[in-house]
């Protein structure tokens, strides 16, 4: 083969040989068996799904006003919840707040000062959330944010960027941890852009992968390579 056919042949056979290997690193995306479609709804459900029992649950680091009707001794203008989910307060000590609604806190709280104070009158406020999500994978700006109240996948995905030209719109991974348990679902954010799918709601602690669009960024790097060097190399 003389040296004009064979570069010729090097000119046919190397795309080819380069889609292949573009094709064959799709191939190697390890399948997640995370529930999806449909399914993915009984473990992350939609924001319709829950509407009206979302109330914000209060975590670590959130910070709260208590006022105590006409007792301001044991009014307090701000309290955070420690890591373990407690806060200290005048008369009653530490008292569990994790997990529950403020409405809910009020309630716990003038239940314990009933002992000390004749019907108590508690409101509870948050004035600073301290909880977060954690967003990863091929966004724009990977990170944690806070949770400004009621959050859907697409609301989330736009605070960290929103996914890149090289993220796998059909690889949308939602964890979280449910009664004690770790779980996860696999979200298509074009069906949901759509409006095909339903927005799933996103809770504090709730991390969010972006998964990447393999051939995409194979097929990139291909356009992007130096031909000139790779048949200067035969």
């Amino acid at each position: 083969m003389g040296s004009k056919e064979a570069t010729m042949w090097k000119m046919k056979i190397l795309p080819a040989i380069c889609i292949a290997g573009c094709l064959a690193l799709a191939g190697c995306n390890v399948p997640s068996d995370l529930p999806q479609g449909g399914m993915a709804y009984g473990v992350i459900p939609p924001e319709e799904a829950v509407a009206g029992q979302a109330q914000y649950r209060l975590g670590p680091q959130d910070t709260l006003s208590i006022n105590v009707f006409r007792e301001p001794e044991v009014s307090v203008e701000a309290v955070q919840i420690d890591p373990a989910g407690n806060i200290d307060l005048p008369l009653i000590g530490p008292i569990r707040a994790e997990g529950y609604s403020p409405a809910q806190l009020s309630g716990v709280i003038e239940q314990a000062l009933t002992r000390y104070v004749r019907n108590p009158q508690v409101a509870v406020s948050l004035t600073q959330i301290g909880q977060t999500i954690a967003v990863e994978g091929l966004v724009g700006q990977p990170g944690l944010y806070p949770v400004p109240g009621r959050l859907s996948l697409i609301e989330a995905l736009a605070l960290a960027g929103s996914p890149t030209e090289f993220a796998d719109t059909d690889r949308i991974f939602v964890f979280r941890e449910i009664d004690g348990r770790r779980a996860g679902a696999r979200f298509d954010i074009r069906r949901i852009r759509a409006g095909l799918d339903p927005d799933p709601l996103i809770l504090p602690g709730d991390r969010i992968a972006v998964g990447e669009n393999t051939l995409g960024r194979a097929w990139q790097n291909y356009l992007s390579a130096p031909i000139f060097n790779v048949f200067r190399a035969f």
